[in-house]
């Protein structure tokens, strides 16, 4: 029996929040909250995975010598802010074997097309821009192959040989920042034109846009990945032989010292352990570094010959 929509984020809201003892801890209550989520949501967004069978296996195309990594800025590029800026740079200056395309709310239609009534949606403020960045993503991969990296992904080495080798890859979601029931995180994701797992995924948000007027949860395009790998035995199969690196090491440094006066030793220590490194713009260091800090040498020192 399927759960109404009403009826599902009722029993969320009961089992997470209303059940959750003021008397626990702050930790304790939020491990209450994802334990109920990472079970809760995915068994909501089952309805929309395509049944098993109906997206067909196919031969993966193969990779193009020079392949493209897309991000997307809706206002522009000119009108980015400087750590933006500064992210684009580092991409450029660390990941010579690919292209940095960057989109728009214009040049993105170069690139994707979408179904009107989802459009429409979006026209109509039914769809916000996080998720709207979110169903970009995954079309842009699926029209075109490469890579995703959000705008806000800082590159302090190329794209490891063995993510270029594989026909799809996320990280998973670690414990440092953000929420463990996301279950993976999507500012950067590996996907070749043909991957199984992209093709199902991205039918998995097609098909819920165009039933539902509004998200069902922020990270619910990650936990749509979830209960495709979980409801469809073909995915699982690719998932299982999907490297499994969970997103902890790409999340060190902008929320530890980046306020700190620079020190490199320490720089390479913090980003030793990924190629990236996530930031936020809407903190106050990114947008007013002090001077001589981890985030003002990023931000208007490093990369500036990119």
């Amino acid at each position: 029996m399927k759960l109404s929509r009403t009826w599902a984020l009722t029993d969320i809201v009961l089992r997470a929040h209303i059940l959750n003892p003021l008397w626990w801890s702050r930790d304790r209550r939020r491990e209450h909250r994802c334990a109920v989520a990472t079970v809760a949501i995915p068994r909501y967004l089952k309805r929309y995975v395509p049944a098993p069978g109906t997206i067909a296996e196919q031969k993966v195309k193969p990779t193009n010598k020079c392949e493209k990594i897309f991000t997307l800025w809706l206002q522009g590029e000119k009108n980015a802010p400087p750590l933006i800026q500064a992210c684009w740079r580092s991409i450029r200056k660390n990941c010579p074997d690919q292209d940095l395309v960057i989109l728009d709310e214009k040049t993105l239609w170069d690139w994707i097309d979408l179904p009107q009534e989802i459009l429409e949606k979006r026209r109509r403020g039914h769809i916000k821009n996080a998720h709207f960045a979110d169903i970009c993503r995954v079309e842009l991969l699926y029209q075109h192959g490469g890579f995703w990296l959000d705008s806000t992904a800082f590159v302090t080495a190329p794209i490891p040989q063995w993510i270029v080798d594989t026909d799809f890859f996320v990280f998973l979601a670690g414990n440092v920042v953000g929420s463990p029931y996301s279950f993976i995180q999507n500012c950067f994701i590996r996907g070749r034109r043909g991957s199984y797992l992209l093709a199902a995924w991205r039918q998995t948000i097609i098909n819920f846009w165009m039933a539902e007027n509004r998200e069902f949860d922020y990270f619910m395009h990650q936990l749509m990945f979830k209960a495709v790998v979980q409801n469809d035995p073909t995915a699982a199969k690719y998932f299982e032989k999907m490297p499994h690196v969970n997103q902890d090491p790409t999340h060190v440094l902008w929320w530890t010292d980046i306020n700190q006066p620079f020190d490199q030793k320490l720089f390479d220590q913090y980003t030793a352990g990924a190629f990236f490194q996530k930031t936020t713009y809407r903190s106050p260091w990114a947008k007013n570094p002090t001077p001589g800090s981890v985030a003002d040498v990023m931000i208007n020192h490093m990369n500036k010959d990119a």
